[in-house]
């Protein structure tokens, strides 16, 4: 049909006048082409394009908006592991997204040794803002993270210690105050508001009072909304229609949880920086502002954005590890008394137990930790990389091409029965060290090299050693000083959960007393 049939003209009024079956046939027009668009994008995702051989749910790679749906219900990670399950080691669950769940790949991706595989964000997530040490090229991610090692370092530890062991001590007092109660307790908020409160400490200079004031500060509660809100900002990136759709529902929330975040932490650091009283303080800005003047040095808006980066990634992550590990130890009498056990008669009282006493006297308790890192990973899903333009990658054996998104998955490697026998019971036995050493062991065997829950290779934990001095001195704390009951309401705790970007945990209900001494009825 030309234009000139579909339009007709009334020159004497010079108006345009679409008749209602020419605009029938255009709007039948738009949606046939459309519709044979998108059938051709179906047809070009499963059955031509690149990665067509890679295995994986054929309806997923038709119809991506499948995965968005799973992610906004929270169960695309396990959805991703269960197809894992299915398919194997390497599983490509969208048209462009390939992930894997066996060792060699994290060095392939993300080891040393090698150009490394870019970080890849959703469009949606992208950070426009001031660069910090996860949003960064390669050249800048270097430079802070050189300014930021000091903080880390063992010497920092030592001097951080008097000060972690402040918010140990309050945590104590007020798990005393609910023993006296008589009532059940959620654990949860417990752990949250203690990791916050140390870590504000650590790069503010001052506590979120979340455990003095028994309540949860209102900014540590918008960073854990804005965490549920991230499948909503990748979503709003796939076409401009959706944007306009999700901006109308929630944009007024997300507006405003993020202008809320970024001047409040903004505020933080600029008083932190500005403070003289505090200089040698040995916390993170002190020494991360040691190194201005330097080639490596921060700027202002640099150190309030890394500072920021460290509020949430060593507070929340830690408190679910800690989260983690008590479900599993009280699901499971025998690991639970022994750990216990190792802690009471590693030390005659909870004074002796510091960062370097809990590190050299407790082996059983690590081994539980570092079980409740693989079940319960703080970090349940995939730190992505993208193949850049122009380059292909080659990973486990296989060459994948440009523009690809590739990573490690956390939850469905951990959880692989590939890599660990009885992969999805508590089993803290598999990290001593007689299971790696006697052949005789039901966990000989198990690919410990498969298990990085702090990531690998030049982007890896830069506070992994702080977050594991941490667990283990709160640990051992609790576990010598109190005894500690599950309650029925708890069973399945680690089963009734939803991720979005991070685990979105329910109230972990648990009877606490202090301990009993021997003999006690």
């Amino acid at each position: 049909m030309a234009l000139s049939e579909v339009f007709s003209w009334r020159t004497n009024s010079d108006e345009l006048i679409l008749s209602w079956s020419n605009l029938f046939y255009v709007i039948f027009a738009i949606c046939a082409v459309n519709s044979l668009r998108i059938l051709y994008t179906i047809l070009y995702n499963v059955y031509l394009h690149p990665l067509r051989r890679v295995p994986g749910p054929q309806l997923w790679i038709a119809f991506p908006i499948l995965q968005h749906i799973s992610s906004l219900r929270g169960n695309r990670e396990f959805k991703i592991r269960e197809f894992h399950e299915k398919y194997g080691d390497i599983v490509r669950w969208a048209p462009d997204h390939v992930t894997f769940s066996n060792a060699q790949a994290w060095k392939d991706i993300y080891g040393h040794g090698h150009t490394e595989v870019p970080k890849y964000f959703p469009p949606g997530v992208r950070d426009g803002g001031t660069p910090n040490i996860v949003h960064s090229n390669a050249a800048d991610h270097f430079r802070f993270r050189r300014a930021m090692l000091p903080a880390f370092s063992n010497a920092a530890l030592n001097q951080q210690e008097t000060l972690i062991m402040v918010y140990v001590d309050l945590l104590k007092e007020r798990l005393h105050e609910v023993a006296s109660s008589g009532q059940p307790t959620d654990i949860v908020e417990w752990y949250t508001f203690t990791t916050f409160d140390l870590i504000g400490d650590l790069a503010y200079g001052e506590s979120f009072n979340g455990l003095r004031e028994r309540k949860q500060n209102e900014w540590v509660g918008n960073i854990q909304k804005m965490m549920k809100l991230y499948p909503i900002l990748v979503i709003s990136s796939l076409s401009p229609l959706i944007m306009k759709l999700l901006l109308l529902a929630a944009g007024p929330q997300i507006k405003k949880s993020k202008a809320q975040h970024e001047q409040m932490s903004k505020a933080l650091a600029m008083k932190r920086i500005q403070n003289k009283d505090q200089e040698h303080r040995g916390d993170f800005m002190d020494l991360m502002m040691r190194s201005r003047g330097e080639k490596h040095g921060l700027t202002d808006l640099e150190l309030a954005s890394n500072s920021d980066t460290l509020i949430v990634a060593g507070s929340e992550t830690t408190a679910t590890l800690l989260c983690g590990v008590t479900y599993y130890l009280l699901s499971n009498p025998e690991s639970f008394a022994a750990c216990r056990d190792e802690v009471r008669s590693a030390f005659s009282s909870a004074d002796e137990i510091t960062f370097k006493t809990a590190t050299a006297k407790l082996p059983y308790m690590m081994a539980c930790l570092d079980e409740a890192l693989r079940l319960f990973p703080p970090i349940p899903l995939t730190l992505s990389r993208e193949i850049p333009a122009g380059q292909t990658a080659m990973i486990m054996g296989q060459v994948f091409p440009e523009k690809t998104q590739v990573g490690v998955h956390h939850l469905a490697t951990y959880h692989s029965s590939r890599n660990f026998h009885l992969a999805k019971e508590f089993h803290p036995e598999r990290w001593l060290p007689e299971a790696k050493s006697d052949p005789k062991s039901p966990f000989f065997n198990d690919n410990r090299e498969a298990h990085k829950p702090f990531s690998f290779g030049p982007r890896d934990c830069i506070g992994r050693n702080l977050a594991y001095h941490e667990m283990r001195l709160i640990l051992a704390h609790l576990l010598w000083t109190f005894d500690l009951t599950l309650c029925e309401s708890a069973k399945d705790w680690a089963e009734e959960q939803n991720i979005f970007a991070l685990w979105e945990k329910p109230p972990l209900m648990v009877d606490i007393r202090a301990r009993q001494a021997e003999g006690d009825t």
